[in-house]
């Protein structure tokens, strides 16, 4: 999973992204077939504010792996109480 994020980093990165982070059952390595991909960001200089910018790189995340459900987000989004579980399980992909 972490390979296949790292092959879309040029892309995303080109999408205002300045960091992608891998959290839940696939960061553990817990991942079944019907799980999701949870997805957090940070994107450079505020660029992502607006909602067609926040989206493009969930769009690339999409298509990239079809017919899979992806949690995305951003990390400044994450209310309080799960900062601190999807913390733990956390991976920065880029």
């Amino acid at each position: 999973m972490i390979d296949r994020l790292r092959a879309l980093e040029p892309e995303i990165r080109g999408q205002g992204v300045s960091a992608l982070y891998l959290y839940g059952s696939h960061a553990r390595d817990e991942a079944r077939d019907d799980s999701d991909i949870d997805i957090l960001v940070d994107f450079a200089n505020g660029r992502g504010a607006g909602f067609l910018e926040f989206m493009r790189p969930y769009e690339l995340l999409e298509s990239a792996f079809q017919g899979v459900e992806i949690g995305y987000g951003t990390r400044d989004s994450l209310a309080a109480p799960y900062r601190v579980h999807v913390a733990r399980d956390a991976v920065r992909v880029f």
